[in-house]
């Protein structure tokens, strides 16, 4: 596929389908809901799996909310790009703006715009670096998560000594710091467990799959993978599968494999017994949250306040012992 043609495709069904969304809904029936008229831009950094289950989450509130129409932007990995797109948002006069930025620095030109054209712009996911200039954030706990895992870790090897590739996600950002750090956190104290690789990614795959297969090559005894997203899992499998060591929960070259996301390829893995634990991010709660708060600043003109500002939203964790119950929380099991 063309470089951007995927990002392009998907916004042009993303702002079709926004225009459309509640076609089907009496107009009666969504002038009574908070967002009647309203039109709401949603700017992304990028497209990936979770995106795009953020997408479908948003449309969904969307027409609950009432609104008639959304707007989907994508930067394509370019915070320039994303800038601009933000500045055509704002320049249509738009009731809100709901940003995922690719670079928390860039992002506080987004914001200085929004707030002197006196249009809300609300922040999901990935934080602004100074989070304290922006009208509204909502997000996962990122430290939370990595926590979770790295003292599931704990509970699944015990006294076992045990190797363990660390595969970061971007580490200028706060997701990425956060997730790798809570992650250390969880297994600190506990000198059995050892990391012998860090491999930053940058939220990439290819470097994912470099690192591993280095760090099986220097460490054939690994027996465990902190994987920061999802997005990374298919080069993680692919590393373990040419070692042959791609093998189910309890078999005797399982790697224990953690990731944090809750995408449809977390899911599967988790479900199939190839993963032994995953945390879901609450998207379903980001969007919404994000939605309904857009709505209400337009409508009322005025902002949260002090902790108000901020919504941190603790991750679901989901295994294979727990996965029939804990699966319907969990947004990529409804891809």
């Amino acid at each position: 596929m063309i470089p951007g043609m995927h990002s392009r495709m998907l916004l042009a069904g993303a702002t079709l389908l926004g225009g459309l969304a509640l076609a089907g809904i009496p107009a009666h029936a969504a002038d009574n809901k908070p967002g009647a008229g309203m039109h709401i831009c949603i700017s992304l950094d990028k497209v990936n799996a979770s995106r795009e289950g953020q997408i479908r989450l948003w449309k969904q509130a969307a027409q609950e909310l009432g609104v008639p129409k959304v707007t989907i932007e994508v930067a394509d990995e370019d915070a320039q790009r994303q800038s601009s797109q933000v500045e055509t948002c704002l320049a249509q006069r738009v009731n809100g703006v709901i940003e995922i930025p690719w670079d928390d620095q860039a992002v506080l030109q987004d914001i200085r715009r929004a707030r002197a054209a006196h249009i809300p712009l609300v922040g999901m996911d990935q934080a602004p670096a100074d989070v304290g200039t922006i009208d509204y954030f909502s997000g996962s706990n990122p430290y939370a998560d990595g926590l979770k895992l790295g003292e599931e870790l704990v509970k699944l090897v015990g006294d076992k000594p045990t190797k363990v590739a660390d595969i970061q996600g971007a580490l200028d950002q706060y997701n990425g710091i956060e997730r790798d750090k809570g992650f250390k956190a969880g297994i600190a104290g506990h000198p059995n467990i050892r990391i012998v690789a860090d491999i930053p990614t940058d939220w990439h795959p290819e470097p994912a799959l470099a690192g591993m297969e280095n760090a099986l090559e220097a460490n054939p005894d690994l027996g465990a993978v902190f994987v920061a997203s999802d997005g990374m899992l298919p080069p993680v499998w692919s590393a373990l599968q040419k070692v042959g060591r791609y093998t189910k929960v309890g078999a005797p070259k399982h790697v224990i494999v953690l990731s944090i996301d809750g995408d449809p390829q977390g899911c599967a893995g988790v479900k199939s017994d190839y993963m032994d634990a995953g945390v879901a991010q609450p998207f379903a709660e980001m969007t919404y949250d994000t939605m309904k708060m857009v709505i209400e600043m337009a409508k009322t003109g005025k902002e949260p306040t002090g902790k108000d500002r901020v919504a941190r939203i603790p991750g679901l964790m989901y295994t294979p012992a727990n996965f029939s119950k804990a699966s319907a929380g969990v947004w990529g099991c409804s891809e």
